[in-house]
């Protein structure tokens, strides 16, 4: 989504988040992180940065610039634009530098573990092979989500790991909370649903139970 009616989504997201109480991360197009922040009071993440400061850098994404445009964070490493893991840190250091919080994304326990010693304040194991095909990772690969959140609770407690890939149900939703993931991130199943803004609250709904069963 983009313009206008990325706009429009983050509005009926907002209701929802004030209604129930369940936090959404809204990460836009870049070019979007600016209108959206203006006119929601939820946590806008640019979907990427890059590691630089001001001065040269002709069509890179300045940290500073996506602060002062209103994001509160930043999502570093998709699958769809990888770096590596001098540029993670690089961005990560950026990022808190100008107080933004780091969602960082990992393609293995292994990375997510690394990408957690590196300071991401989130973390987001995704299987590249399930990335958009609608097959969760709770239902194909649930030892990935569970090595995965096991490796980043073991280095750092207080991370949040955000289970990703797939995800394409209320029953997805609830099962990678029952995994252990704090929360999840979904893109294609978001946009292609009939209704959008009654799957967002039906699955934030679905997670909540699950959340509520932890205490």
């Amino acid at each position: 989504m983009w313009g206008r009616e990325v706009v429009e989504f983050a509005k009926s997201v907002e209701k929802i988040s004030k209604e129930i109480e369940v936090s959404f991360i809204i990460a836009p197009q870049v070019i979007d992180v600016y209108r959206v922040a203006e006119v929601v009071d939820l946590p806008v993440f640019s979907p990427t940065i890059d590691p630089i400061s001001p001065g040269r850098g002709v069509g890179k994404i300045l940290p500073e610039a996506i602060k002062e445009a209103g994001a509160c964070g930043v999502l570093i490493n998709h699958s769809e634009n990888e770096r590596t893991l001098r540029e993670i840190r690089q961005c990560i250091l950026k990022a808190h530098e100008l107080d933004l919080l780091t969602l960082v994304c990992a393609d293995s326990p292994e990375s997510a573990a690394a990408v957690t010693l590196l300071g991401a304040d989130l973390v987001l194991p995704e299987p590249p092979e399930l990335i958009g095909t609608l097959r969760s990772v709770g239902r194909e690969m649930s030892g990935f989500l569970i090595d995965s959140v096991n490796k980043v609770k073991q280095i750092n407690p207080r991370t949040f790991v955000l289970a990703g890939a797939g995800i394409a149900s209320l029953e997805d939703a609830a099962q990678v909370i029952q995994l252990g993931a704090d929360g999840l991130g979904a893109s294609r199943i978001v946009y292609e649903a009939k209704d959008r803004i009654k799957f967002v609250k039906e699955t934030a709904l679905a997670m909540l139970r699950e959340w509520e069963k932890r205490k």
